[in-house]
């Protein structure tokens, strides 16, 4: 006998509220005496044709109970489905039940599923399948069984029907599992469409919508997740007439990856996939555009903080000192004619490094350092990454063909954090600082890298001239001074160690989710400060001993030396 059990103490005791549900009758059953329901393992009255079997127990034909499912709608209503082809229902907490299964089920069907509308309680769903049958049976109710409706339009004509799920965000949209995989509808199970994508052909016994996201459990292929059901709660004609439409993002949860610096786990082994690391972003174009697209992110106050194109960004070509299949391919829009998925990693843009090694020694390769969390084919190749975003509204702004597309984001803080917005808007304000600091001297060490390539050509023509003596003094002068700008003296610093002690500030910076300490402040300031000196100091020799060697370069029918144009000075923060 099967029943339905209740507990009001957290599963301490239970008590039966249904009689047994796989009884096979049209009538409606009510609810047996409390005082019968307690006794456990009594011999009942034997009813007027039942057969007794051995041992004097009563022998009938019985089924169980293979899906329960109260509704989020209406306090006491539940459905109830048996492999004895029954839908049961109550709507007064089990005082009373009914069995009000489809008319036309087959005879002897099992009812695996039974979903019962998040959005309307006379709403549910039945999915049922029959021995030796291969057909799909998924029936629904609008008007509390009183009447049903098969919808299996575009389901195969073979493949077990397993479990139906109703998206509680957008009327109509529903989501099937079958022997074949998954399905998806816009009207209710009216008419049905493959989403496969790219999960194995395998039965799909359970669905679930988790949030925003749709989980998969199938037969011998794993636990399966579609990340982000935005696009599909907003398709509709509309999308599908325009040339192009941006998606309304999802709600964002800022996380920071861990640091913990261990050996991280090897390509070769087995494990899931971690969902997308930032914010979806999904847009729709009619078909591939010819020319660029581009990508903004842009904060409450109208400030660009991270821009993407289609053009590939140009790609460095210094090696690493580990294999190139750790590292996330280049960040290009895709822009193929249908649905695009793009994800911002709420970071702003990479600062500009220069390659130094644990050591603080200039190198000619870039040294990484992989923490645990390092995933083959994912982790950031560029080190240190920009700062995380901090949680506010930002706007997304997508151009196409020259037309222009917006849609609000909301960027939620880790709920596990307990920060303040304005600890967490400090930290952002210095890691901008320190990016600033970083490609001021990283354009400025470049410059510098230029000139020196150039004079070393001069020097090389001035040498054994014994009438440019002048010119090589000159020049020869300026090249010590370029090598202390460039690469730092024990009375200051350089544009180098500046890039490098400011690399490492912002690692330390991006550490955590906290207010920056004074010692932060403190370095950030007095590199700055450093850089400022050096900035004057490259400033001064582009004013003054640059013009004058190039006169005497000229004496000697020397080309001049390049003279460039510094940046005016460095914009340093308290």
């Amino acid at each position: 006998m099967q029943h339905v059990l209740k507990t009001d103490d957290g599963a301490a005791t239970w008590r039966e509220i249904s009689p047994d549900l796989t009884q096979t009758t049209n009538a409606q059953l009510t609810e047996k005496p409390a005082a019968q329901l307690a006794r456990a393992g009594h011999a009942e009255e034997k009813e007027e044709g039942e057969e007794e079997g051995e041992g004097g127990q009563q022998r009938s034909e019985q089924g169980v109970i293979l899906s329960i499912e109260p509704s989020a709608v209406q306090a006491g209503e539940i459905w109830v489905g048996t492999s004895s082809s029954q839908v049961q229902l109550t709507r007064d907490g089990g005082s009373t039940w009914r069995n009000v299964a489809p008319p036309e089920m087959p005879a002897n069907s099992r009812v695996t599923s039974i979903e019962a509308s998040s959005l309307d309680a006379d709403t549910a769903y039945a999915v049922a399948s029959a021995r030796s049958d291969q057909h799909p049976y998924i029936y629904r109710t609008r008007d509390g069984g009183k009447t049903w409706q098969k919808i299996v339009a575009g389901l195969p004509e073979r493949g077990v029907a397993h479990v139906m799920r109703e998206d509680p965000a957008r009327k109509g949209l529903a989501y099937a599992g079958t022997d074949n995989g998954v399905y998806v509808s816009f009207d209710g199970g009216d008419h049905w469409q493959p989403i496969q994508l790219n999960l194995p052909t395998s039965p799909v016994r359970d669905l679930a919508v988790h949030g925003s996201d749709l989980l998969a459990a199938t037969y011998g292929r794993g636990l399966w997740i579609l990340d982000d059901l935005s696009p599909l709660r907003q398709l509709d004609a509309k999308v599908a007439a325009a040339p192009a439409y941006l998606f309304r993002p999802d709600i964002a949860l800022r996380v920071r990856w861990d640091n913990w610096q261990e050996t991280p786990l090897s390509a070769e082994t087995p494990a899931g996939e971690n969902p997308p690391d930032g914010a979806v972003i999904d847009y729709y174009l009619k078909s591939s555009p010819s020319k660029e697209i581009t990508l903004e992110i842009r904060d409450g106050r109208g400030r660009v903080v991270r821009r993407y194109s289609s053009t590939p960004p140009p790609q460095s070509n210094a090696p690493g000192n580990v294999p190139d299949y750790w590292f996330a391919p280049p960040e290009v829009l895709p822009m193929k004619a249908g649905l695009n998925r793009f994800v911002w990693d709420m970071r702003l843009g990479d600062p500009l490094t220069l390659p130094y090694n644990f050591y603080g020694r200039r190198i000619d390769y870039i040294e990484y350092t992989l923490p645990d969390h390092a995933v083959p084919g994912q982790t950031p190749r560029r080190q240190p990454p920009g700062p995380l975003a901090a949680p506010g509204s930002y706007e997304v702004v997508l151009t196409v063909g020259g037309e222009t597309y917006r849609q609000p984001l909301v960027v939620n803080l880790d709920p596990r954090l307990r920060v303040s917005q304005a600890d967490l808007d400090a930290q952002l304000d210095l890691a901008r600082k320190i990016a600033d600091m970083m490609a001021t001297s990283y354009n400025a060490y470049n410059e510098v890298a230029t000139l020196r390539a150039a004079l070393s050509e001069r020097l090389k023509s001035l040498s054994g001239s014994p009438q440019a003596e002048d010119a090589t003094a000159a020049a020869a002068a300026l090249a010590k001074e370029l090598e202390e700008i460039s690469e730092g003296a024990s009375a200051a610093p350089g544009f180098g160690s500046v890039n490098r002690d400011m690399a490492r500030l912002m690692t330390m910076v991006e550490s955590g989710d906290m207010r920056p300490a004074e010692t932060a402040l403190s370095a950030a300031a007095e590199s700055c400060e450093s850089l400022r000196k050096s900035l004057a100091r490259w400033s001064k020799v582009n004013a003054e001993s640059l013009p004058a060697l190039n006169k005497l370069l000229k004496q000697h029918n020397l080309a001049p030396l390049p003279a460039l144009t510094p940046a005016a000075d460095a914009r340093c923060g308290s």
